[in-house]
């Protein structure tokens, strides 16, 4: 499992070069780590704000990679819609993509969810732990290999 995520990592930093980018991450588990890039981050003058995630998915052959668009609304109830997605192969070559259209409307945040992560680093409701500048295949694969170090970290510490 790890070595498909290693793989999809090796070969994120071997993907074209693009403007640096700055991904943050907003959370991350031994299967999946969700990021968030800010430099595109657009807030409009009703408080909602436009914003990039992504997640790589450790196991996942097809498509390990997963980037979206999302609107949150940052005054009043946390709610979310999203506005695009786009799904990965392992070389970061686009495979299928989704657009929202106008009946696609908010929903409201779920606590604990994914969306909720988003809604509140895009909201400015928490801090970025971590952070890092770079084409979105370099930072993929900087996290990935970092997400998979810890892994084997805690992997030899719970052995022992």
């Amino acid at each position: 499992m790890l070595k498909t995520f290693a793989s999809a990592a090796a070969l994120a930093l071997l993907a074209s070069p693009a403007l640096a980018e700055t991904w943050h991450v907003m959370g991350a588990t031994p299967a999946e780590l969700l990021m968030m890039e800010t430099d595109s981050r657009y807030a409009q003058p009703n408080g909602d704000v436009s914003v990039w995630t992504s997640s790589v998915k450790v196991g996942e052959q097809e498509e390990p990679v997963v980037k979206a668009l999302w609107q949150v609304s940052c005054k009043g109830e946390p709610r979310i819609r999203p506005q695009m997605v786009v799904w990965y192969d392992g070389a970061l070559n686009s495979k299928e993509s989704w657009t929202a259209t106008r009946k696609d409307g908010f929903q409201p945040v779920v606590p604990g969810s994914r969306g909720d992560l988003t809604w509140q680093y895009a909201c400015g409701k928490k801090a970025w732990p971590i952070s890092i500048s770079g084409s979105f295949g370099e930072v993929t694969g900087a996290y990935a290999n970092a997400l998979a170090k810890l892994v084997d970290a805690t992997s030899e510490v719970a052995a022992r």
